[in-house]
């Protein structure tokens, strides 16, 4: 049943899937139909086209939403989407928005479902049916069964293009062209070389934030100095940590970062005391409630094949930066780490502890990319690379585009990794691939 909202016509659909894909080709029908009958599972999607095209048949666009564990974007209007809905729609797309499994209305993971699958380990097992691999084989299938086998074009933003590199691997027939933003991962995956980019990073970003605010520095410190001496709580109940204030530079890799911590800190003493302002707003934005298979599955989206993870943010921060550590002075900001202790700490994470913790020992995985197809890849690849991009370092990027066919790139500095939701950077992608001839609109 469709809608039209603010300019867009709105239409949702579901389709059922297996949980567990292994073995299956999802255009077997017959065998996913079978394997259906021991467990399924329901992916929620949603078609967004411009109000007046609303009975034409348009060629699909298909959104790879970053995350891991986030829905994708709701629809709230033709002048206050996305600034990359609002061009594919006007170049003539319609736009397909598919919850990934176990988010958003795509059969959500919750605690109380995790947990009737058994102890840790049997949650981990069960989580890893919610990895890439799974994620595009859902999408392959409603590729067949939805949109009568028509060929994609598609976007991924961040762990979206994980989903791509993986797409593409496997079922390249799928593709007509392929976007990414922020979104190319060094292939093979080695999370922990990734880590020790990702550290280094994060100390230019901490570099350029106190070029910006120099008085924040020494404020920092002494708000950490504050929480120290005493038992402050979040408003949820959570205890207040260095560590916790040091996770707001998570946000540094955003285009309003910098900005936004700077303003939680000009709110944090008050007469000496830290105020309820700051605690309301460090836990408005530090707080996992509603991203916990984003914690969960941060790390497992980099393992290929067989290894294990054994907390490489906790590891690389002991051998090699123990800047960053809450008692080093002067105090630095963190950004994506995933470090163990949220799951020791934050209420929205101690359900997901187990499972976690099983995650991080666990040594088999399912394969993600097959470099011989990515090397003679047919697909058109476009990909927006982001110069300081503080969650996906440009330089695995340049080093997998190197390696994958038919590639093509724009390396700016002129954005952050959320540079498609707010400012125009797929617009720039999109003309590169309209002027090579390779999107037509």
């Amino acid at each position: 049943m469709g809608s039209i909202i603010s300019g867009i016509q709105v239409d949702e659909g579901s389709l059922e899937v297996p949980l567990d894909w292994r073995g299956l080709n999802p255009k077997d029908e017959g065998e996913v139909e079978k394997r259906m009958g021991e467990e399924k599972i329901s992916i929620s999607y949603r078609v967004l086209k411009k109000a007046q095209n609303g009975r034409k048949d348009l060629p699909p666009l298909v959104f790879f939403q970053g995350g891991p564990g986030q829905k994708c974007p709701r629809p709230i209007g033709i002048n206050s989407c996305h600034p990359w809905i609002r061009t594919a729609l006007n170049a003539g797309f319609e736009v397909v928005l598919p919850d990934q499994r176990g988010v958003g209305d795509s059969s959500p993971i919750t605690p109380s479902s995790l947990l009737k699958r058994g102890d840790g380990k049997a949650q981990a097992e069960y989580l890893k049916r919610f990895l890439t691999r799974s994620i595009v084989c859902d999408f392959e299938y409603l590729r067949i069964k939805r949109f009568k086998g028509e060929k994609w074009v598609s976007l991924g933003q961040s762990f979206g293009g994980f989903i791509t590199l993986t797409y593409l691997s496997f079922f390249p027939e799928a593709f007509n062209v392929a976007f990414t933003s922020g979104g190319i991962g060094k292939i093979p995956p080695d999370i922990m070389e990734s880590y020790r980019k990702t550290y280094e990073r994060v100390i230019e970003k901490n570099e350029k934030y106190f070029e910006i605010f120099p008085e924040d520095r020494e404020k920092l410190c002494r708000i950490a100095d504050r929480i120290v001496a005493e038992d402050w709580r979040l408003p949820n109940g959570d205890k207040m940590t260095v560590e916790r204030l040091q996770s707001l530079g998570q946000q540094f890799g955003m285009s309003t970062g910098f900005a936004e911590v700077h303003w939680i800190l000009d709110e944090a003493l008050c007469a000496g005391e830290l105020s309820e302002n700051f605690l309301r707003d460090i836990w408005t934005s530090t707080s996992s409630y509603g991203h916990e298979l984003y914690w969960t599955l941060q790390e497992a989206i980099y393992m290929d094949g067989k290894g294990t993870l054994d907390w490489p943010s906790d590891r690389l921060r002991e051998s090699s930066f123990p800047q960053f550590y809450p008692s080093s002075r002067p105090l630095l900001f963190t950004g994506e780490m995933n470090y163990k202790w949220r799951f020791e700490e934050e209420k929205a994470l101690i359900p997901f502890k187990d499972a976690a913790f099983a995650l991080e020992e666990s040594s088999e995985w399912e394969t993600l990319y097959s470099i011989p197809q990515l090397r003679d890849n047919p697909v058109p690849l476009y990909a927006m690379v982001y110069f300081n991009d503080m969650y996906v370092p440009r330089e695995d990027s340049m080093e997998t585009l190197s390696m994958v066919g038919n590639s093509h790139y724009i390396i700016t500095s002129e954005f952050e990794h959320d540079g498609i939701r707010v400012a125009d950077a797929f617009k720039k992608i999109l003309d590169f691939a309209v002027q090579n001839g390779d999107v037509q609109i």
